[in-house]
């Protein structure tokens, strides 16, 4: 593609004889360049783009784009603004396909994200319709799979990936949209038809100055929707999001468990360790009973959102009755580790306060012994939410292991100090177990028949990250080992 086309309703200006300079392929990574490339020099979290300009015009680029002045005599070179915004817009140039119709649905919120996109995915798909998922636990185009390096992945990135999808006659994808990528404008340039808010509570501290500013990050989304904003009524920031689009004059949708008056209200039918059934009035009118088949409160939170999104999008309740019921569970999230000794372990992803809190009064409702939860909190990151952590912990547990989760370069002794300030008080008998695999062989160790083992913070990774180094480790690996083979 053309330079003067890549750069189409941007302001940068730039010389007449680069106007039809041939751009083959756009990068942020130096070693991802290959002839003919434009390379952006993007300042992140722990490097700075700008050193590596030379390495990309030695590779072949044809073109750099920056933001400071840089000493690159070989190829011409573009000094803009903001670089990360320019790689946003010249990616949806350079991936663009307006004649292949494509539909992103886009989640935010705290927690609930992945669940519901799981459920809107499979929704999709029995209609008939092929569909692509962006989130956590992966990139799923068609057949391929993607690792999951953010939850929401670079602009380039995306685009390449719609691209792909349009490539195989893929025409929706449902995304995770984090408040960074919001905040770091990743999505500016990408047009949601539907957007879903679940939740908010503080998280991401380590990034956002403070909850006002992390939900700031979040309201964007939902000015780049011009189909539905679907709202969760019941959560505050929601509320006030809800009245702020309603202002604004865009079309929002409401789900609640608590207010009637909510577009989608749901009354709780049945609810048991294997799942829920809920009674869903549409606007004002019963349409139907949705069953879903993780328990939890959350859950039943989670399958209103992706109902009301599809109803949006113009799908049947039929359809997402099924949707939702052949939707069997989501990996990491509330996860039963099935072993042939009849423990009942579960592995979830919980990282949050407001996301452990919820897991484990989960789990209380349904515990018949003791409830022995294992969890830490990650290194490097908010450390204001592990005293909270730790107190939540201590509230619902009957006994709780602290152990590491993602100690990155920091101590270890620092996490758990954190830790332990907010679960002294609670009087539930701990210990401290640093070593992961050690902590979940104790759980099971101390196993008797009714109790729950709930094993959080780690869910669907197969990971840990240990100083520089990332460790191949997997909680429900470690209990399978631990349960079936003894070790």
């Amino acid at each position: 593609m053309k330079l003067k086309d890549l750069l189409r309703e941007t302001d940068v200006s730039y010389p007449a004889d680069l106007r039809d300079l041939e751009v083959t392929g756009l990068a942020y990574n130096s070693k991802l360049v290959a002839k003919g490339y434009a390379f952006f020099c993007i300042r992140g979290y722990h490097t700075d783009g700008h050193i590596f300009a030379l390495d990309a015009a030695f590779r072949g680029a044809s073109v750099i784009i920056c933001e400071e002045d840089i000493d690159v005599k070989a190829i011409p070179v573009l000094k803009v603004k903001d670089s990360r915004s320019m790689l946003s817009k010249m990616s949806a140039n350079f991936y663009e396909n307006k004649d292949v119709p494509f539909h992103i649905y886009g989640v935010t919120g705290t927690n609930g994200k992945t669940t519901i996109t799981y459920m809107l995915k499979k929704i999709i798909e029995v209609s008939g319709r092929p569909c692509g998922m962006i989130g956590t636990t992966g990139y799923y185009v068609g057949s391929r799979e993607y690792e999951a390096l953010n939850t929401t992945p670079e602009s380039c990135d995306l685009q390449r990936m719609f691209a792909e999808m349009r490539g195989e006659g893929i025409s929706n994808c449902v995304m995770e949209v984090s408040s960074h990528a919001l905040a770091l404008g990743k999505v500016d340039d990408i047009i949601f038809d539907a957007a879903i808010f679940t939740n908010l509570t503080a998280d991401h501290m380590d990034f956002h100055e403070n909850t006002e500013e992390y939900y700031k990050a979040k309201k964007k989304l939902f000015y780049k929707t011009y189909g539905a904003s679907v709202i969760n009524l019941d959560d505050n920031h929601g509320r006030m999001l809800y009245d702020e689009l309603k202002r604004d004059k865009r079309k929002v949708l409401s789900y609640s468990l608590k207010d009637k008056k909510a577009d989608y209200f749901g009354v709780i039918l049945e609810t048991t360790e294997k799942g829920s059934v809920v009674q869903v009035t549409e606007k004002g009118a019963e349409c139907n009973m949705i069953k879903l088949n993780t328990p939890g409160i959350f859950t039943i939170y989670n399958g209103l959102a992706a109902l009301a999104c599809a109803r949006s999008a113009g799908l049947s309740i039929i359809t997402i009755q099924r949707g939702l019921e052949l939707l069997k569970g989501v990996p990491g999230r509330f996860e039963l580790v099935e072993n042939d000794k009849g423990l009942i372990v579960i592995v979830d992803y919980a990282h949050t306060p407001d996301a452990l809190e919820k897991v484990l009064k989960t789990a209380t409702d349904f515990k018949k012994g003791r409830l022995i939860s294992i969890f830490g909190c990650g290194g490097n990151r908010d450390t204001k939410k592990r005293a909270l952590m730790g107190m939540i912990a201590g509230k619902y547990s009957d006994y709780c292991i602290i152990t590491s989760d993602n100690p990155r370069t920091e101590k270890q002794e620092n996490i758990t100090a954190d830790i332990e300030s907010g679960i002294y008080d609670t009087g539930c008998n701990y210990e401290i177990i640093e070593n992961r695999f050690d902590a979940i062989k104790k759980a099971v160790s101390i196993y008797n028949k009714g109790d729950i083992i709930i094993i959080a913070g780690k869910g669907h990774e197969t990971y840990q990250i240990i100083g520089e180094e990332k460790y191949h480790f997997d909680d429900r690996e470690a209990v399978k080992s631990i349960i079936e083979d003894g070790e």
